[in-house]
């Protein structure tokens, strides 16, 4: 009699759970519709889901925001810790290769010189090509005005001249800027190696 009571009334609570249990819904990544009461299929893993009741009606909608929320935390706590590693591989770097400020200004030096005498290089050589297009130009405007045949010829011989300019113009700005870069890079280190030392202190 009590172990038929028992069963019995493990049935009603049975019933009785799984009639209240609501009915979920969710979409996946084809467009196709997934319904479920209690073990989520793998199809609606890290989808928005419906949650409703007997009678269809919607009670709850459960996003997936909060795991991609979780992953970009992730994301960037590994680019954090990158930049962690990366900042103190280059603080080695400048401990195991100076020993003094001084020594990191004459690196800036010994980078800047061989940029230096390129530049020197390419001002002269662009000195003769900005002459040499400068003497074509008049001749060129000079056979215009006067009717002369031999315009084409000049102009044929000028094409080559102007794009010499251009290409040593291009090649000593370059130049410039990598001294520019040399420098802030140097004096970047400059500061950030006393800030190193001071700590050892």
């Amino acid at each position: 009699m009590y172990w038929s009571a028992l069963l019995a009334t493990l049935f009603i609570f049975t019933q009785t759970a799984q009639a209240s249990a609501s009915l979920n819904k969710c979409e996946d990544d084809e467009g196709r519709f997934h319904y479920y009461t209690n073990i989520m299929p793998s199809e609606c893993q890290d989808k928005t889901t419906i949650e409703m009741n007997k009678r269809g009606v919607v009670i709850r909608t459960h996003t997936a925001e909060f795991k991609e929320e979780s992953e970009k935390d992730l994301a960037r706590q590994a680019v954090d810790e990158q930049q962690r590693l990366d900042k103190e591989r280059r603080d080695a770097v400048l401990l195991n290769t100076y020993t003094s400020e001084e020594e990191i200004d004459w690196a800036l030096d010994r980078n800047i010189y061989p940029i230096e005498l390129a530049i020197a290089g390419i001002e002269k050589r662009l000195e003769i090509a900005a002459s040499q297009l400068q003497n074509l130009q008049k001749q060129a405007k000079d056979a215009k005005q006067s009717g002369n045949r031999a315009l084409p010829s000049i102009q044929e011989e000028l094409m080559p001249v102007r794009r010499d300019v251009l290409q040593l113009r291009n090649e000593l700005k370059k130049n410039h800027e990598r001294i520019v870069k040399l420098k802030e890079k140097f004096v970047s280190d400059k500061k950030r190696f006393r800030i190193l030392k001071q700590q050892e202190l």
